[in-house]
Parts: structure tokens; C-alpha cells; sequence
């Protein structure tokens, strides 16, 4: 192989090829390699998709919450570029973290609103209004099966939780990799798959 490339990056998932994408777009060559046949084949497949904004940094809320807004305009971020599978589709559902104690729910909490992040706290009877399958009786603190009171019934609830109605989930991870790579492609970016690096 001749080709010289700036950027090489391992890995053709959902992180992956949106980063060839962005460096594309300020004019690197990027070649990015994968094991697997396709584009988010690996753990991008097998993920839940969710799109949240509760993470346990500050700088983690303020990335994810930023990448929300590229879900909800997904078509044009990809540059309006043509994927003959069609696009992946963001499903606006919101999110709900629950206040459980072996959680630090309140740093999430500090964090929504350093970066801005609308959410609303919902008490345990709203949680039974909008969400009626939760059980929210507080498993706590963890036993072991072995513990004589794993068996025992709850007898205190949650206290609640917050509602984050920017949030939701993807419909097909995989589709959404290679909506990427379709669009890193259009910017010059190149695609070895079932090639390993040793």
C-alpha cells in the first residue's frame, strides 16, 4: 500500500467513523480499518443506541448534550449525503434517571445545570403516571443471594427522578455507522475492512 494517509484510526463504529468524518471535513486523508466486514458490525451494533445526557463529568454531559443536536437534524449534519441503506432515525422519547442511593444522581444534577440541560424532577407518583411499568420500591443496600434478607421484600421507595425530555435512542446503530461512513467517504475518507492491524 502507497497511499499516504494523515489519519489512520482503527475501528469503524459509531465513534470511529464520525471521527474520520469531522477530520475529513478540515481536509486530513483518513483510512480507517476494521476486523469486521462492515461499518458498525462490532459493539455499535450490539449497543442500545441511547441518546442521553447523564454522565458522571461535567465535560461528559456538556459533549453528549452537544451530539443531541446533531440527532436531531441528522440528514443535514451528514452533509445531505445519499446512503443507498437510508438513514437512521433518532426517536425523541426522553430519558429518565432515577434518584437510587448508590447513584450520585446530584453531581448529574449539578452538571445538567452547569451546561444548561432542561430537566424536570419528577416525584414517585409521577413516575407511576407516565412510566406505570418501573417498580420503585428501593432495592437497597445490594445483598448477596446467600444473605438471609435477599429474599426480603422492599419496603422503602425511591425518591424520585429526573426527566430529561432530550433524550431517547437511535433506531438502528449500525445503519447509523454507516450513514458516517457514506459521508466520510464524500469527504475523501477510505474504508479497509476485515483487515486487522498487528
Amino acid at each position: 500500500m502507497d497511499t499516504k494517509y494523515d489519519v489512520i484510526i482503527i475501528g469503524a463504529g459509531i465513534i470511529g467513523t464520525p471521527t474520520a468524518y469531522e477530520l475529513a471535513k478540515l481536509g486530513y486523508k483518513t483510512l480507517n480499518i476494521d476486523k469486521l466486514a462492515g461499518p458498525g458490525s462490532g459493539s455499535t451494533a450490539n449497543s442500545c443506541a441511547i441518546v442521553r445526557a447523564h454522565y458522571s463529568t461535567e465535560d461528559g454531559v456538556a459533549m453528549a448534550y452537544e451530539g443531541f443536536k446533531y440527532w436531531l437534524d441528522w440528514e443535514n449534519y451528514l452533509g445531505q449525503v445519499k446512503d443507498e441503506k437510508g438513514y437512521a432515525r433518532y426517536m425523541n422519547t426522553g430519558s429518565i434517571l432515577i434518584k437510587s442511593k448508590g447513584h450520585d444522581w446530584r453531581k448529574v444534577q449539578k452538571h445538567y445545570d452547569a451546561v444548561g440541560v432542561p430537566y424536570e424532577e419528577w416525584n414517585v407518583q409521577k413516575i407511576i403516571q407516565m412510566a406505570p411499568v418501573y417498580d420503585l420500591h428501593e432495592y437497597w443496600p445490594v445483598r448477596r443471594p446467600e444473605d438471609p434478607r435477599f429474599y426480603d421484600e422492599p419496603s422503602g421507595m425511591l425518591e424520585g427522578a429526573l426527566f430529561c425530555p432530550e433524550g431517547g435512542y437511535v433506531n438502528d446503530p449500525e445503519l447509523s455507522a454507516h450513514n458516517m461512513m457514506r459521508a466520510a467517504e464524500a469527504n475523501g475518507s477510505e474504508f479497509l475492512f476485515n483487515a486487522e492491524v498487528v
